[in-house]
């Protein structure tokens, strides 16, 4: 039995993580870059203002706290923006090339007391279905999916991650393309669940299938 004071701080604790990405204004962003230009003054006088704005570094920062990916490490991300930016401005698509550089701090938290990373993999028919779905403009990509098929496709990952036998918490794994819009999709609805593209996992993690999301037997 858990006393009523733990439940609701624990209640609290999970508020809060999912929103302090809005904590993260403008002020807070120069805050950290400040102090990381102590120890490496070029790499952020090269990305702010030259190559990306604050107000695009910060949106990533937002993109990587809102699915509770750490940003300690940020002069790795400092560089791979440095990296990118000049040629790349989409803030969604910038963020997944961070996370790519981040994948050990992403799948770390997630691995099984064995080392291996309990995976939920959608079937081809999902994958097509999402994918179909994503329109690209000038502005960069979102996601147009008929509501009918989007809240199918949410309760089939629930299903699955409710079936999952597993000792910790899985992972839903898809394509890079497909990933934030797939994201966007559920974090509303399943908001504790991961989800992590095939470009982020290290080569030496192995991986361990507990589940398959599928439309073809929905009734």
């Amino acid at each position: 039995v858990v006393d009523p004071s733990t439940v609701i701080a624990t209640h609290l604790t999970e508020v809060f993580k999912r929103q302090l990405h809005e904590f993260l204004g403008r002020q807070e962003i120069q805050a950290l870059l400040d102090n990381l230009s102590k120890t490496a003054p070029k790499a952020v006088e090269e990305l702010v203002p030259g190559i990306l704005s604050l107000g695009a570094v910060q949106k990533v920062l937002q993109n990587l706290v809102r699915e509770q990916v750490s940003i300690r490490d940020l002069l790795t991300i400092v560089e791979t923006l440095a990296d990118y930016g000049s040629a790349i401005k989409d803030t969604e698509q910038l963020t997944e090339y961070v996370r790519e550089r981040l994948s050990r701090t992403i799948v770390k938290p997630h691995l099984d007391a064995q080392g291996a990373l309990p995976i939920i993999t959608l079937d081809h028919l999902v994958e097509q279905k999402i994918q179909e779905s994503i329109r690209q403009t000038e502005q960069g990509a979102y996601m147009a999916m008929d509501p009918g098929t989007a809240q199918q496709i949410i309760t089939r990952i629930n299903d699955a991650v409710e079936k999952a036998v597993t000792d910790g918490q899985p992972v839903l794994l898809s394509t890079p393309m497909v990933r934030p819009h797939l994201s966007q999709l559920i974090r509303r609805f399943i908001p504790t669940l991961p989800i992590i593209s095939q470009a982020e996992i290290p080569p030496d993690i192995r991986l361990q299938s507990v589940n398959t999301v599928a439309l073809g037997n929905a009734g």
